[in-house]
């Protein structure tokens, strides 16, 4: 999975959980919030795994 699929797949989620939390049927629940935050904890995690993954430190070598 390169970094453009990440970027794209996070926003996804984002502007999933987002939607979620203003309008349709879970408007004023927190699932909107627990996807926006699930799209945004698993983003940073693949950055973290590929990072230590590309060079074997944690330098921010890896963007995604």
């Amino acid at each position: 999975m390169n970094a453009k699929t990440i970027r794209i797949l996070s926003f996804l989620g984002k502007a999933t959980g987002l939607a979620l939390t203003v309008a349709g049927p879970f408007a004023g629940t927190p699932v909107g919030l627990t996807v926006f935050a699930a799209a945004s904890f698993l983003k940073d995690a693949v950055n973290r795994i590929g990072d230590i993954a590309d060079d074997g430190k944690p330098n921010d070598s890896f963007k995604a």
